[in-house]
């Protein structure tokens, strides 16, 4: 996925330049994401949890897993 265009300057020659993606950042970002929807998740589910019986223990947990996700 390159991609040239030339940059013109007056009364000087044409210089090339060459766009790249690099992916090595959209890798991270995208393994940060997934690590993002599973904290998520398992904030959802300590606060599903905690409804049943009364467990307010379970909350700070889910707290810190949506900060996490954040």
């Amino acid at each position: 996925n390159c991609s040239y265009f030339k940059h013109f300057t007056p009364g000087q020659s044409s210089e090339i330049f060459e766009v790249t993606t690099q992916k090595e950042y959209s890798i991270s970002a995208a393994a940060i994401a997934i690590f993002s929807v599973g904290f998520a998740i398992i904030g959802t589910i300590c606060v599903l949890l905690s409804f049943g019986k009364k467990r307010e223990y379970l909350l700070k947990p889910a707290s810190m897993f949506y900060t996490f996700a954040g």
